[in-house]
């Protein structure tokens, strides 16, 4: 028996087969050669012939993605012929391959002259089918996990925000917070100090997935403990800087605006970088609204230390009005696809009444309601409220 012929005894597709059908199969495969990174066949293609690897390794892959791999003495190629449907997966070479290819009239051809390739096809066929059940299953069990994970982190995350209302003989705040995904990347805090002051923070991370929703955990972290250092604006956007450059996920950058609230001395301290100025309304004042600009490029732009962070002092007195958000409120669309904007956010605002934060934030979100129509989010969108009582 040939060299070739003793090579297909040896597959699984071939086992049993005389060897006088052996030889005359033999005669009728084509040779075909592929270069590591080369296509077989592309998803989609019709199937024209089955292929036995000789030496080397497929992939096959779905949309890109590696789902099996075929070796010597395997199969490929052989569904597309049976149900005369296209390809399934696409066949790159991960190695330099060698195949032996048997053309869709001679592979019916062997399938009708020998028992044994019949068996053989149905043997295939079935370890195939198990392999993919399989698979299958495996990538379900999979994605359960993945769900359950990322249900404990929505869980976590949520944990993570400050009750929702404060309410102090010279203060109330209210808080919002809404993810577009299981996890997000907004996050807001609202620490009360010991000296009577009273922190407000609402940050951004680019993206709204799970290293954006790691590093607002670990914003919060570092929030935390930079306060009882120093809790000054700049301080507090360095450290947050400097954290951010720990990140495990390159390229990541943060809007944030921090806001230092001191009733006592009627006193406001903001530093902005990068993140949607928030609004100041003065007490008694309908006309004119403060913007609390971005004073500095987004965190991680610039090299922690690298440059001093800006910091702005405004008066804070009874009556006034402060509204921090993410650019989840203000990039809203309409079923039209037109923004919220800050036009329609302003007139909000200057529309409020002059009683409970509460009900200016819950305004502000009726109204975003009503023109988005009720539509889920496509960002995450956050909102603080905070009157000086």
């Amino acid at each position: 028996m040939s060299e070739r012929a003793t090579f297909l005894a040896s597959t699984e597709l071939f086992t049993g087969v005389p060897t006088g059908t052996l030889e005359r199969i033999v005669a009728r495969f084509e040779v075909v050669h592929l270069h590591a990174g080369e296509a077989l066949f592309n998803e989609g293609e019709p199937g024209d012939a089955v292929y036995l690897v000789e030496a080397g390794q497929l992939s096959l892959r779905s949309g890109g993605v590696e789902v099996l791999t075929r070796r010597r003495g395997e199969c490929v190629g052989e569904f597309a012929l049976l149900d005369e449907q296209p390809r399934s997966t696409a066949a790159l070479a991960d190695t330099d391959v060698r195949l032996l290819r048997l053309g869709r009239t001679d592979f019916q051809a062997a399938m009708t002259s020998s028992p044994e390739i019949a068996r053989g096809i149905f043997r295939m066929l079935t370890g195939k089918l198990r392999q993919e059940v399989e698979r299958k299953v495996a990538a379900e069990l999979e994605q359960v996990r993945w769900r359950q994970d990322l249900v404990r982190a929505h869980e976590i995350q949520t944990g993570m925000l400050p009750p929702a209302i404060l309410r102090r003989p010279d203060l109330a705040v209210a808080g919002y917070c809404h993810t577009a995904e299981a996890v997000g990347g907004d996050y807001y805090d609202r620490i009360e100090l010991p000296s009577g002051e009273v922190a407000l923070v609402v940050a951004d991370v680019t993206g709204h997935a799970f290293y954006s929703g790691m590093f607002a955990a670990m914003a919060k972290s570092c929030l935390h403990v930079q306060v009882r250092v120093d809790h000054t604006p700049a301080a507090v956007l360095e450290a947050l800087a400097r954290t951010l450059a720990l990140s495990i996920e390159p390229g990541l950058l943060m809007t944030c605006c921090y806001v230092v609230l001191d009733p006592a001395a009627g006193r406001l301290c903001f530093a902005n970088a990068g993140h949607p100025y928030g609004y100041l309304r003065r007490a008694g004042d309908e006309a004119a609204l403060t913007r609390l600009a971005a004073l500095d490029p987004l965190l991680g732009v610039d090299a922690p230390g690298v440059a001093r962070h800006q910091v702005c002092e405004l008066t804070w007195r009874p009556g006034d009005l402060l509204v921090l958000y993410s650019d989840g409120i203000t990039e809203a669309q309409s079923p039209d696809g037109d923004r919220f904007g800050h036009v329609r956010l302003e007139a909000c605002i200057q529309a409020a009444p002059d009683g409970d934060p509460e009900q200016v934030r819950d305004a502000i979100l009726a109204a975003l309601c009503a023109y988005t129509g009720g539509r889920a989010a496509a960002d995450d969108r956050t909102l603080v409220v905070a009157r000086a009582l």
